[in-house]
């Protein structure tokens, strides 16, 4: 009995030295447990004094043009994000050839990392200061090639190069052109809520000051604000 006695008070000591979680230390370790372990969950987001000047870390950065498809300009973000679109932009080219036959030639985006706090709460880091969320405006569509099977009873008007864009065809107001490109948008968006390793936040028009692009990130947590 003695032992028995002797073991459990040792068992609380080293508990009682061990350090405690930081909440995302325990979120990283959660996320890790379902098979989802990224890099950025352990990163603190809460700012102590938010009106202090927010500090940043740009040279982590890395610059990234796209892979499977372009983005307009390099976009500036962490290494671990960059594995996350390479994700999305597979899904961008799947969802694409189902609806046009014909992958996006270029990705039209606001940004990645921009060193600011989360929009309406200055207490905390947005994900784009981290280099761990993108702003997606819309998509530029090059002609179509002779060799590419295009879709039965796809528009004629669509053959040739056009843009669908989050602002206009998210909620279109008429024609058929734009209810094919607002179908475009919300598949990809479901596409990409149905998978759990592209991205875990998912922001759209629904939500406020979104109401021409559709942003995306890596947040230790998952949310859908479309």
């Amino acid at each position: 009995m003695r032992s028995v006695t002797l073991s459990v008070k040792a068992a609380h000591a080293e508990s009682d030295l061990a350090p405690a979680l930081s909440r995302y230390e325990m979120l990283a370790r959660w996320n890790a447990l379902r098979g989802d372990a990224y890099a950025l969950d352990t990163r603190e987001r809460f700012v102590e004094n938010p009106r202090q000047r927010l500090r940043c870390q740009p040279e982590n950065m890395v610059l990234y043009r796209g892979d499977t498809v372009r983005f307009y300009g390099s976009l500036s973000v962490d290494p671990a994000f960059r594995e996350r679109l390479q994700r999305f932009e597979e899904v961008v080219a799947e969802v694409a050839r189902e609806i046009y036959g014909r992958a996006p030639h270029r990705i039209q985006h606001y940004g990645a990392y921009s060193c600011r706090a989360s929009r309406n709460r200055s207490q905390r880091l947005s994900e784009h200061a981290l280099g761990n969320a993108v702003d997606i405006v819309g998509f530029d569509f090059a002609p179509a090639k002779k060799k590419e099977s295009l879709p039965e009873g796809l528009p004629r008007a669509l053959k040739y190069g056009f843009q669908v864009r989050v602002a206009k065809h998210w909620n279109p107001k008429s024609g058929a052109n734009a209810a094919l490109h607002s179908k475009f948008l919300r598949s990809l968006t479901d596409r990409l809520i149905g998978r759990d390793d592209v991205f875990r936040g998912f922001v759209g028009p629904g939500h406020q000051g979104h109401s021409d692009h559709l942003h995306f990130d890596m947040a230790p947590w998952r949310y859908v604000r479309l």
